[in-house]
């Protein structure tokens, strides 16, 4: 697996719990929700390349597509042109429209790929905030996330957000204080509320509450010591979440890094994995996290090697002390290709 994925899976892949907890709140089993959807949810980086000029002629194919009289179609475009993400923003209007879709999944697909092209989808707002009381509520979570990503411009949804937090499932209540703590001057208020969900009963909820505590990054910077106490979750979905969540609050997180460091050696790859990667975001603020990631170079998944690589790099010249373990995996013709490249990189931030 390269590092890019390696790296991108261990910082997003528990973004995944959005749907798993909705599969499982809203009466649907697991593996009757679209793989396709759960795939859009954990693969954010999957069109990040793609040219200006191949978008504009993809673009244009899919917006056409989301008139197509088969509900799959539909869905796979709305899909797609959220993977397209900013460079698709000419398809607005369409997505727009197809909020009012008759498909359940279309209608949630297309507020997500809205919600991806971030403020630029502001004149969604209206469309996005009447889908709160829509009669799904994959739907009316999917609608809430949504407007969290567009931001203040979205304000005026804020009663119906108000309305969620009071009488809906909990996962429901989990996004629309997430959209609230984005749109409503009060963000302590709502990230002190969010942090709550961290103690519930329901690992899905758990897990959820650091999803989104994460989405809404140092705006969350209130929740780092609930975040670090549930390092220690029994669940290891949750785990992985809450190191994730700490990642996306870079140095903001610096207080939870010696709990970052005991999840270094959690039994879970996927977790030590996602509290290495946290460490690196964190900066040289996390120094002390030198000598316990030198030995994840040893560790016998590529996913947790590599995370250990970008992190000692991330920390900078106070990880010199690395060096000659780093250019030991540099030199491992046994090792994975993606990992000696990291090691190389890693080595000049440290040197530099």
């Amino acid at each position: 697996m390269p590092i890019l994925r390696c790296v991108c899976s261990a910082a997003v892949i528990f973004s995944g719990l959005f749907l798993i907890g909705l599969a499982n709140s809203a009466g649907r089993t697991e593996e009757q929700e679209s793989d396709d959807l759960i795939e859009f949810i954990n693969d954010d980086v999957e069109y990040e390349y793609i040219q200006d000029q191949e978008a504009e002629s993809a673009v244009k194919a899919l917006t056409e597509a989301l008139k197509d009289s088969d509900g799959s179609v539909r869905q796979t475009a709305a899909l797609s042109l959220g993977k397209i993400g900013e460079k698709a923003v000419s398809a607005i209007p369409a997505l727009t429209d197809v909020l009012k879709d008759k498909e359940v999944d279309v209608r949630a697909t297309a507020a997500m790929a809205l919600g991806r092209m971030g403020k630029k989808a502001k004149s969604a707002s209206t469309g996005l905030a009447d889908l709160l009381t829509d009669a799904d509520l994959h739907v009316r979570c999917a609608a809430a996330l949504a407007l969290s990503r567009i931001g203040k411009d979205a304000y005026t949804a804020l009663p119906k957000l108000k309305t969620m937090t009071k009488n809906e499932d909990k996962l429901c209540q989990v996004y629309a204080y997430c959209a609230m703590a984005v749109l409503d001057e009060k963000a302590d208020a709502h990230v002190r509320a969010l942090s709550e969900y961290l103690a519930d009963d329901k690992a899905d909820v758990r897990g959820t509450a650091a999803y989104v505590l994460g989405e809404l990054s140092t705006l969350a910077e209130a929740a780092v010591p609930a975040l670090a106490k549930t390092l220690k979750d029994s669940d290891k979905n949750v785990r992985q979440a809450v190191a994730r969540a700490l990642g996306e609050m870079g140095v903001k997180a610096k207080s939870a890094v010696p709990e970052l460091i005991e999840t270094l050696k959690d039994s879970e790859p996927g977790v030590r994995a996602a509290a290495a990667m946290s460490l690196g975001e964190v900066g040289p603020d996390a120094k002390d996290a030198v000598r316990p990631l030198m030995l994840l170079l040893k560790d016998t998944e590529v996913e947790v090697r590599g995370s250990a690589v970008f992190a000692l790099g991330e920390i900078g010249p106070a990880a010199r002390i690395a060096i000659d373990a780093l250019s030991k995996s540099l030199r491992d013709a046994n090792e994975d290709a993606e990992v000696r490249k990291a090691a190389a990189l890693a080595i000049g931030k440290i040197q530099d």
